[in-house]
């Protein structure tokens, strides 16, 4: 029983072995082919279909599909779908073969072209009465209409004879109006006078006047050619057609059998396949067009760094010799113009001083020949002023016996006055006698009590009337000498009223304020606003700031100052108006009287 279930099992399981091993029972292996775009008309129909056909049916062991790559995303497309074989543009493929590997297999090869690496190109058309137009610099500034501008036999072609003409393709570029499509959008453009010229693929003319699109005459082609390579009217240098190809991606044997059913294609009504070539026509327009693999490339830092290093660290080099030569020089001109800063500095200190020493011996000149003078004055003036005193006497007396009270109040008050000015004439000689005053402990109130009724009676006030505001602190006792304290006031009295008179209500003020140590005797106007400079010249004014004077003021002030060890400072009020600050050492008459008793 055993062995008639063997023998009953075994035939049926190689039955099924045989079954399951023969070729028809395997499904067929899909070949994947890239269609790549193309502005040429009809090319899906008359070139991709028939050789489809052919293919499928000479390999009916494969089984064909077909995806469509946009021209602008062939590189891209390709690389990501991985299709076995492409058809395209010459130029499209000549990228592929430098990014993606492809290698061509075959060429169409058109009815007029003698050789399939020839047979694509542009020709540029006008209308036959533009006379004016022949060659591609009579173009110059003229209007064009072109298909798109990366199609190899329209745009591609006119724009390499464009270089080779040394032409500008930018400005060409700028005057250009691309269609999609050169049937009917460029014939019309020219035949309309809406363009100059129309830039067709070469062969296109002739399939329209032959096709009756186009009335023969119509149209006329100019920078024409004159080669037996192809038998259309062309413009350009010729190139490749359309080309299949394969990539990386197949299979050695895969290759061998698509390429031989391409190869051994019947002829078609206007194209026959050939062996692909002359691509180093392709290579001269890219190269000459600045495009595709010759396309100038943003460069890397690490490419840059990598190419120039030598340079750059050269360049770093000379940047850092030329940075420390700079820091060393600006170093030794701050020196240098420090130590010149220093020298003008210097002499300009010992200009001051030599102009100061000059005011000052200026100054003692002046004052010893005003002493002189008045010590001269006074003692010439001392005799007649005693004269007219006798006088105004025996006056008196001969009016004794008449009643008459006018010319008794005139001559008693003319007494007075003469009285006053030989009382001013005696202080005059006595200041001018003196050589080391005394200075003895004195209230200073009272002393500016006096000054200011001696200064109502001089011609300033007089004349002036300003108002004066007192504010004295009572019992501020000083050491100093009481003609010279009154002289120092009533001079700057004097000053300050001759500068008040400028404004429209003239005040001055005097007071005295009183410290621990010191005494401060304040006497302030309300003058017009000194400028800076002008400030800074009266703190060390020798000469009159009057139009009327003799200088003499200030340097009094300064000397009565300096005698009586005391300070003198201005300062500029806010508004308007200066202070003169005097600033005594306080004394204490009690501690001093008990000095000198001791």
């Amino acid at each position: 029983m055993a062995c008639r279930g063997a023998d009953f099992w075994l035939p049926a399981v190689l039955a099924l072995f045989l079954t399951i091993s023969s070729p028809s029972s395997f499904a067929s292996e899909e070949i994947t082919i890239g269609v790549i775009g193309s502005n040429e008309l009809g090319v899906r129909s008359t070139i991709v279909s028939p050789t489809l056909s052919h293919l499928a049916k000479t390999l009916p062991q494969y089984r064909f599909r077909v995806i469509d790559i946009p021209t602008y995303q062939a590189v891209d497309l390709v690389k990501r779908t991985h299709p076995d074989f492409v058809v395209g543009p010459a130029d499209i493929f000549f990228t592929l073969i430098n990014t993606a590997g492809a290698q061509p297999l075959a060429t169409r090869k058109n009815i007029w072209a003698r050789d399939g690496g020839a047979s694509v190109g542009s020709a540029v058309i006008v209308r036959a009465d533009r006379t004016d137009l022949n060659s591609l610099t009579d173009l110059k500034g003229g209007r064009i209409a072109a298909s798109l501008p990366d199609s190899l036999g329209g745009w591609l072609a006119f724009a390499g004879e464009i270089t080779r003409q040394q032409l500008s393709v930018e400005e060409f570029t700028r005057r250009t109006n691309f269609v999609s499509y050169e049937f009917p959008a460029v014939f019309e453009s020219v035949l309309d006078g809406k363009a100059d010229a129309g830039v067709l693929t070469a062969c296109q003319l002739e399939l329209a006047e032959t096709s009756g699109m186009i009335e023969p005459g119509l149209l006329r082609v100019i920078n024409r050619k004159n080669t037996e390579a192809i038998k259309c009217r062309h413009s350009t240098d010729l190139y490749p057609g359309q080309t299949f190809g394969v990539l990386d991606f197949s299979r050695p044997e895969l290759t061998k059998e698509v390429a031989l059913a391409v190869l051994t294609m019947p002829r078609q009504r206007n194209y026959v396949w050939q062996v692909a070539g002359q691509f180093h026509a392709v290579a001269a327009l890219y190269r000459d067009l600045h495009i595709g693999p010759f396309a100038q490339k943003p460069w890397t830092w690490r490419e840059m760094i990598g190419r120039y290093y030598i340079y750059i660290i050269a360049a770093f080099v000379l940047i850092a010799f030329l940075l420390l030569n700079e820091i060393h020089l600006n170093r030794l001109v701050e020196r240098r113009t420090a130590d010149l800063s220093r020298s003008l500095e210097e002499n300009r200190r010992l200009a001051q001083e030599k102009q100061r020493a000059i005011e000052q011996l200026s100054l003692m000149e002046r004052n010893s020949l005003v002493s002189h003078m008045g010590s001269m004055i006074a003692h010439e003036l001392k005799q007649p002023l005693a004269t007219i005193t006798n006088y105004c006497e025996v006056a008196k007396i001969r009016l004794e016996d008449e009643d008459n009270p006018v010319l008794e109040n005139l001559f008693s008050s003319l007494q007075s006055e003469i009285q006053r000015i030989s009382g001013i004439v005696d202080r005059v000689r006595a200041y001018a006698r003196r050589r080391n005053t005394k200075h003895d402990p004195l209230r200073l109130d009272l002393v500016v009590g006096e000054a200011l009724e001696s200064f109502r009676t001089y011609r300033e006030y007089q004349e002036i009337r300003p108002r004066i505001r007192t504010s004295l602190q009572p019992d501020c006792w000083v050491r100093g000498d009481k003609l010279e304290l009154e002289i120092l006031i009533i001079n700057l009295l004097k000053n300050g009223s001759r500068v008040a008179a400028k404004a429209e209500n003239p005040e001055m003020s005097i007071g005295i304020e009183q410290e621990l140590e010191t005494v401060d005797l304040l006497i302030s106007d309300n003058g017009p606003k000194l400028t800076d400079e002008d400030f800074e010249r009266l703190h060390h004014a020798t000469d009159s700031t009057s139009s009327d004077g003799l200088g003499l003021g200030l340097s009094i002030v300064r000397s009565i100052v300096d005698a009586h060890s005391a300070k003198l400072s201005l300062r500029q009020l806010p508004e308007r108006g200066i202070c003169f600050v005097i600033r005594f050492d306080r004394v204490w008459p009690d501690k001093e009287r008990g000095t000198h008793e001791q």
